[in-house]
């Protein structure tokens, strides 16, 4: 193993993201239904039971607003096929479905809640507000999972081949992102 270096803490000035983040689209709606879309790549799961998810976003942020007024958003799995569009949802606020429709997204009704979800993704996850913590103009956002749909695809064949078409993608750094390299099971 080569030597190793102190790093600072702000992860702003890592120059590897020792932390990389799945990317997920979370589609939300204003009051008046007018609905916004929005990269975000800090989340997880944070409990099995009950279902629920937790993920990152600053105050300022559309996403941010509507969940805390709407009470409900979708996560929606992108694959590495869309990493481009998904990287432009990410340079300008996308709001209203035109703007959404531009982006080559198509907006889809969700099973549980009004928030839409996004056609194009391989798996969406509908989510109530539960709470959130705060952390200065940060957010941790936890949602209740209400209704998961997914391709079908998702659920046929071997782990390995599942994850090969799932093709989660993840933000790095820098406008650089990654994918799922080698998909393995452990050997008993």
């Amino acid at each position: 193993m080569s030597g190793r270096i102190v790093m600072e803490v702000d992860k702003k000035r890592w120059r590897v993201s020792l932390l990389p983040g799945q990317i997920v689209l979370v589609s939300t709606s204003d009051r008046e239904g007018i609905p916004n879309v929005a990269p975000k790549s800090w989340i997880s799961m944070v409990s099995f039971s009950p279902p629920i998810l937790g993920f990152g976003c600053n105050l300022k942020h559309q996403t941010a607003r509507n969940v805390l007024e709407v009470k409900q958003f979708v996560v929606n799995i992108p694959d590495k096929s869309l990493a481009q569009k998904v990287w432009k949802t990410g340079e300008s606020p996308h709001k209203g479905a035109a703007s959404i429709k531009k982006l080559g997204f198509s907006l889809v009704s969700s099973n549980k809640i009004s928030a839409p979800g996004i056609q194009e993704c391989k798996a969406q996850l509908e989510c109530a507000y539960e709470s959130d913590k705060r952390f200065g103009d940060e957010l941790w956002i936890f949602g209740r999972i209400l209704s998961v749909s997914a391709d079908k695809t998702l659920i046929q064949g071997s782990s390995q081949e599942r994850y090969s078409r799932l093709s989660p993608i993840f933000y790095l750094e820098q406008n650089t992102y990654g994918t799922l390299g080698e998909v393995k099971n452990l050997q008993p």
